[in-house]
């Protein structure tokens, strides 16, 4: 938690050798909130071998760390960031 909002790191490598773009979903379930409560992060042409930090803050009404039968998951799609335009 940092002031009041539950914030999760992320840390994107691209292991290819193409640079690449990708879209990181983050769901937190559980706590006194009833329903998943979900956050998109991105990285844009990210270029090949390298990391990019970032981090997602969530901001939802009941959505505690730690928080009993609390769940923080993590979807992560790869796309390539130049398929619309070549």
């Amino acid at each position: 938690m940092e002031s009041g909002r539950l914030v999760v790191p992320l840390t994107i490598h691209n292991g290819s050798d193409k640079r690449a773009a990708y879209a990181v979903t983050v769901t937190v379930v559980g706590g006194e909130k009833k329903s998943p409560f979900s956050v998109t992060a991105k990285a844009d042409n990210v270029w090949p071998g390298t990391t990019w930090p970032t981090r997602a803050d969530i901001t939802a009404s009941g959505s505690k760390a730690g928080a009993i039968g609390s769940e923080i998951s993590l979807r992560v799609v790869t796309y390539d960031p130049f398929g619309d335009t070549r």
